[in-house]
């Protein structure tokens, strides 16, 4: 009721996908098991869902084309382990369908205990927590790429292990992280938007949603330090 059916009946949608031959991003694609991003066992569900009909320009690849962004959430509900249900925003990258969380003053994340009126209240709080991010002003989001793009942390290999390695990821993780801004972005990584690009680079690689976004939580402090 408060997103949808996740297939277009709300802009918020199971995520296009991106054809790397032309480099055109196709927000209406059929919904398959290989495309779906809505996962459920017998007792957790994950979903995310982004408006890619209305794309967010922060900055140009290195082609000359735009940089193309799309709001989107991503919500849980666990049985188990911690037993809360939540929903929380990002931001799809469209070239390369990495979620780069980033702090928003509408509307960030919505964590609730599961007790008797739960759902309820869950239902109270993100219904419009939704359609404040969904209209809320990119410019906070585009001047935070643009910080980070500019702010500099690199410059030697040297440089970029030790950046990682102070922030907690191994010598193995560093490697990857490294390889993969350098594969993506065709650079070797320099700046904070590289690094948090590398990061969720490798989170996507993550099978289980958990470990993934706890990587991805890594990349948005990055990103929380540039802006």
């Amino acid at each position: 009721r408060i997103a949808g059916n996740g297939t277009g009946d709300t802009r918020w949608k199971v995520p296009g996908t991106l054809d790397w031959s032309t480099g055109v991003y196709n927000p209406d694609v059929d919904i398959t098991r290989d495309t779906t991003t809505l996962y459920a066992s017998d007792r957790d569900v994950f979903i995310f869902l982004v408006d890619d009909h209305n794309p967010i320009e922060a900055g140009k690849l290195p082609d000359g084309s735009p940089d193309l962004y799309f709001r989107g959430f991503y919500c849980w509900n666990s049985e188990v382990g911690a037993k809360t249900l939540g929903i929380a925003s990002f931001y799809l990258r469209a070239v390369c369908q990495n979620r780069n969380i980033w702090g928003q003053e509408e509307f960030q994340e919505i964590t609730i205990r599961h007790s008797k009126y739960a759902a309820s209240r869950f239902a109270h709080e993100a219904a419009p927590a939704l359609t404040r991010f969904a209209n809320s002003s990119p410019s906070g989001f585009i001047n935070g790429i643009k910080a980070a793009r500019q702010q500099i942390v690199a410059r030697t290999d040297e440089d970029r292990e030790t950046f990682l390695r102070k922030r907690g990821f191994s010598k193995l993780e560093a490697g990857k992280i490294i390889d993969k801004v350098l594969v993506e972005e065709g650079h070797p990584a320099e700046s904070i938007f590289d690094f948090v690009q590398g990061i969720t680079r490798l989170a996507r690689d993550k099978a289980q949603q958990d470990t993934r976004l706890e990587l991805e939580g890594k990349a948005k402090k990055l990103l929380e330090r540039a802006g």
